[in-house]
Formats: C-alpha cells, sequence, structure tokens
C-alpha cells in the first residue's frame, strides 16, 4: 500500500510539473507579437490566418497535444469529441421591418443543413429545401431584399411538414453514429423551429432539443466578447462565402467556422438546449 501511494505521489508531481510547463509555454505565447505567433505557427504546418486571440489559441492548443503525446500521463487533460457528424442549419423566415416585436407570426421559409463528417474533417452532403408559408403565403418586401428568396421560389416550394418530413429521411439515410446540430444561436430552434412545431401541431424534433450553439462556444473558445457570423469569420481569417442572411450560405459559412474551431481544439458539443418554459409562443 506504501508502494502504491508513493507511485501515486510521484505521478502527482510529475503531472504538476508538465502542467507548469504548459503554464509557462503560454505565458510566452500570450508575449508574442502577431508576426512572432505566425512564424511559430508556420514552424509547425499550422493555419496562419485570424487574429491575434485566434493565433494563440490555435499555438497553445498544439502545445498541449505535443504535450500529451510525448507524456502519455497527461492524456486525460486531451479531450476526445464526443459526435461523429454535426448538423449546421440556419433557417430563414417570414420577416418585416417591424418582425422584432415577440408576436410576429414568424414561418420557416428556407431549411439549409450542412452536413460535417468530423473523422473526414469535411462537409460530407447539403440538405437545401425553400418552405411555403401557410399563414402568409406572400413575402414583403422587406424580406425579400433580406433573404434574397423570391415569390415564384416560395409558391413552387412544400409545406414546413413536407420539407421536415424529408430532412428526417434524408438524416436517416446516413450512416451517423452520433449528430449535434449546430446553430448561430438560440434563435433557429427555441424561436422559429418551436413556432413552427406550434403552428402545425407537431412535437419538437427530439434531436433538437440540445444543440451546439457555435456563437457562444466561439466566445468562450477564443476569449472574445461577442460574435456574429462575420465577427467569426474575421477574427479567423476566413472568406464569406455568399450573402449573409441566406440561409444556404449562412450555414455553409458557419460550418467552415465549425472546422476551422475543431482543427483548433474545440470540442463542439451541445451547450443549450430548448425548454418548455422558455420557448416562444406563436
Amino acid at each position: 500500500r506504501i508502494q502504491i501511494l508513493f507511485e501515486q505521489t510521484v505521478k502527482m508531481v510529475d503531472n504538476s510539473a508538465l502542467i507548469s510547463q504548459l503554464t509557462r509555454e503560454y505565458g510566452r505565447v500570450h508575449l508574442m507579437s502577431m508576426k512572432d505567433l505566425k512564424l511559430e505557427l508556420s514552424s509547425y504546418d499550422l493555419d496562419t490566418r485570424g487574429d491575434s486571440p485566434v493565433l494563440q489559441k490555435r499555438l497553445k492548443e498544439h502545445l498541449r497535444r505535443s504535450q500529451a503525446m510525448i507524456h502519455p500521463q497527461i492524456s486525460s487533460f486531451q479531450k476526445s469529441n464526443p459526435h461523429s457528424h454535426y448538423a449546421v442549419i440556419d433557417f430563414e423566415a417570414t420577416c418585416d421591418d417591424s418582425s422584432s416585436k415577440e408576436d410576429f407570426m414568424h414561418e420557416i421559409i428556407e431549411v439549409p443543413v450542412v452536413l460535417i463528417d468530423v473523422r473526414a474533417g469535411a462537409v460530407v452532403d447539403i440538405f437545401h429545401e425553400y418552405v411555403k408559408p401557410t399563414m402568409c403565403p406572400q413575402l414583403t418586401a422587406f424580406c425579400k431584399k433580406l433573404t434574397g428568396i423570391n415569390q415564384t421560389t416560395i409558391n413552387q416550394s412544400k409545406s414546413f411538414v413536407e420539407v421536415w418530413k424529408m430532412l428526417e429521411v434524408w438524416l436517416s439515410s446516413k450512416n451517423i453514429e452520433s449528430l449535434c446540430f449546430i446553430t448561430d444561436g438560440p434563435w433557429d430552434f427555441r424561436k422559429f423551429l418551436a413556432k413552427e412545431c406550434r403552428y402545425n401541431n407537431l412535437e419538437f424534433p427530439a434531436p433538437c432539443v440540445q444543440y451546439c450553439n457555435i456563437r457562444r462556444k466561439f466566445c468562450n473558445f477564443y476569449g472574445v466578447k461577442r460574435a456574429s457570423i462575420s465577427g467569426m469569420l474575421n477574427h479567423l481569417g476566413l472568406q464569406l462565402e455568399g450573402k449573409l442572411h441566406s440561409g444556404i450560405s449562412d450555414a455553409k459559412n458557419i460550418a467552415n467556422i465549425a472546422m476551422t474551431m475543431l482543427r483548433d481544439g474545440a470540442v463542439l458539443t451541445h451547450n443549450e438546449a430548448v425548454d418548455p418554459g422558455d420557448v416562444y409562443t406563436a
């Protein structure tokens, strides 16, 4: 028993020394200039795009992973990704210039989903359908200008119930072990999807009750105060694809952000949930 206690004590001391070494390395990283950060990242063949907080985080994650490979006893500090796939979703909904009011009857008009395979580290498929609203089938001029969706496209589209069923069938056809939905903020599920379920007397989809709010995760991971799609892209040094407020463009951009975060060592998993008591009502 004394031998076991001795070995445990030695292991604790070793881990403490390694953690102290990492802490000193992290301090060094925080004092580095942009030029030095890029030079060191380049020496490890790592991505040099992004602003200072992003580059610091990327270099620290590399140093941590390197230490974990050299010293297996600290491998417990290395977190593994809990999901095999991510489904990035970004609805567009009916709106007008006064639609910020709580009682506005938002209806989903675009359902884009970008599927990321974690093992492949890439987008492997895309689902994209427009939806014909039933309560207010005519889009406002404001909505058409904001989303880029025209009335002809909407008139030729299927109902939300039909499109959501198509999405469920599409997802079930994929070889998915563990799926996590990714959204940009809480509004897609807690507001738009919750309203559609009430309008259509549907049970809220179980896979969407918990989700990853990437905006919140981004702020926590990179240590920034505020985030938006354009802001996150700028922080990471990534180019905007398409236009903002186009559901499919937003979903592709969020997927690009998510894949960059995964490469930087982020663990993306559920960090918010839809609660019956806090969803918006129609």
